[in-house]
């Protein structure tokens, strides 16, 4: 594996639950939480993890820490293995997961301290984390609002200033301020070389901070792709006005393949959603006059969408 790939997850299946077979029924139910799914994350990057809930993304980030048994595959970080080697890979790794769950009678300050025992704070790095989110430390967790009980999950998964960060939808119950300023340190981490795998729901903010990103869908990874290759390289909007003698209809669209979605403006003007290089489109557009015609790559949400209807 090369130096520069700090996680390779290769043909990860795991599978919950067991089916038997009598001979008059089924008994039990077996579900794939994952099936052959496999990326490498390299150092120094925001790898960014989508899918709905039930796609196999907490199953993927659970197998890595492991904290599941799973069927098939081999996971590796730091060129370690994630099952033979976890308590020297935990010592590298900061987590917060999706379920954080905190001890209720510790204060901040003693519940980031006692994260400490294990994997010793950087002092200076923590003082920043401190300056930055403005939960108050000295107060019991169980006395915290769900927002700032993230925060102090955070502060002691950074607190060490980890290697790798593992984080499952991190900014869940942050307020945009503090969403903004989580962002800010995370970009600081990647320019230090620390790798970030990232979960979120929130398309606009994988969009924004990572490099690239992985689409689960049903336990099957469907697409990885960096962003900035992933608008232009997949879906294109095209807004097309057209000469009122020379209109085609609407018929016409529906006939090439690599147009994934038409909308009608009005008489002259179509929107549409190409899923292919637009130089094919062009030339069967030749014969027609247009007055106007405008090209916009694709959101994040929009390339994620075509992959879940």
């Amino acid at each position: 594996m090369s130096s520069d790939v700090i996680l390779q997850v290769s043909n990860l299946t795991k599978i919950y639950g067991r089916e038997v077979n009598l001979k008059i029924k089924k008994l039990g139910r077996k579900v794939t939480g994952a099936e052959d799914v496999s990326f490498t994350v390299n150092k120094g990057e925001i790898f960014g993890f989508l899918g709905p809930n039930g796609s196999g993304k907490t199953t993927t980030m659970r197998s890595i820490l492991d904290y599941l048994n799973i069927q098939d595959g081999e996971i590796t970080v730091f060129g370690l293995d994630h099952h033979k080697d976890s308590l020297a890979i935990r010592k590298r790794i900061g987590y917060v997961p999706g379920d954080m769950a905190l001890y209720d009678n510790f204060t901040g300050n003693e519940l980031i301290n006692y994260y400490g025992y294990f994997r010793p704070n950087n002092a200076k790095f923590l003082k920043k984390l401190k300056k930055n989110f403005k939960v108050d430390l000295s107060l019991k967790i169980r006395a915290l609002s769900s927002g700032n009980r993230q925060q102090v999950g955070i502060i002691a998964a950074l607190a060490s200033k980890p290697d790798l960060l593992i984080l499952d939808e991190p900014t869940s119950g942050l307020d945009p301020l503090m969403t903004s300023k989580f962002h800010h340190i995370l970009k600081q981490l990647r320019k230090e070389e620390v790798t970030i795998f990232l979960s979120s729901h929130d398309l606009a903010e994988v969009q924004s901070i990572c490099d690239r990103v992985a689409i689960i869908k049903e336990g099957k990874i469907v697409l990885v792709e960096k962003i900035i290759d992933l608008k232009s390289k997949f879906l294109q909007n095209i807004n097309i006005n057209f000469s009122k003698d020379s209109v085609p209809d609407e018929s016409f669209f529906e006939d090439l393949s690599y147009i994934t979605n038409i909308e009608k403006i009005n008489d002259t003007s179509f929107k549409l959603q190409l899923k292919e290089n637009i130089n094919e489109l062009l030339k069967t557009l030749s014969k027609y006059k247009i007055i106007r015609l405008t090209i916009e790559d694709a959101n994040l949400e929009e390339i994620f969408l075509h992959y879940y209807q």
